[in-house]
């Protein structure tokens, strides 16, 4: 296989990977967070109003992570045709550490609104890994941006 083939395969094995991921994010966001937050409301009787709130802030969370993909989807591509180091791909990268940084902080608000009610610290604690990796993400694609000023 050739050099270039093996450039190309690369990025279709990435695209596969965020269509993948997107198609996963969306069936949370429309099938699945709904009826569990709904669930936990009648098992563990948490109000109507909170139900609604944690159903929104979740939603939000989940589109920042749909947010986040496209405009991966849009480096990739800048990557593909050698335009990684411009300004179009500088705008790019500020958008998605904008959307990072808004989805580092999802976690926070949930961390606050769960955490008065837990009586079981492992979902705190998953809150937190979560609230960790965004962070780093965020960090990443801000020294990525730099990296790109400094060329650009």
């Amino acid at each position: 296989m050739s050099l270039k083939n093996q450039y190309l395969n690369k990025f279709t094995l990435v695209r596969l990977g965020l269509v993948g991921l997107f198609t996963i994010i969306t069936m949370l966001q429309l099938l699945s967070f709904p009826g569990q937050i709904s669930h936990i409301r009648r098992v563990n009787g948490l109000s109507l109003i909170f139900e609604i709130t944690l159903t929104l802030v979740v939603g939000i969370w989940f589109l920042c992570g749909q947010i986040c993909i496209y405009f991966l989807w849009r480096i990739i591509t800048l990557m593909q045709s050698h335009l990684f180091f411009s300004e179009s791909s500088l705008s790019r990268i500020n958008q998605l550490v904008l959307f990072l940084k808004i989805a580092a902080a999802v976690p926070i608000v949930l961390f606050l609104m769960i955490a008065p009610q837990a009586d079981d610290p492992g979902f705190l604690v998953l809150i937190t890994a979560i609230f960790c990796f965004l962070f780093a993400l965020a960090m990443v694609a801000t020294l990525l941006r730099d990296q790109i000023k400094s060329k650009v």
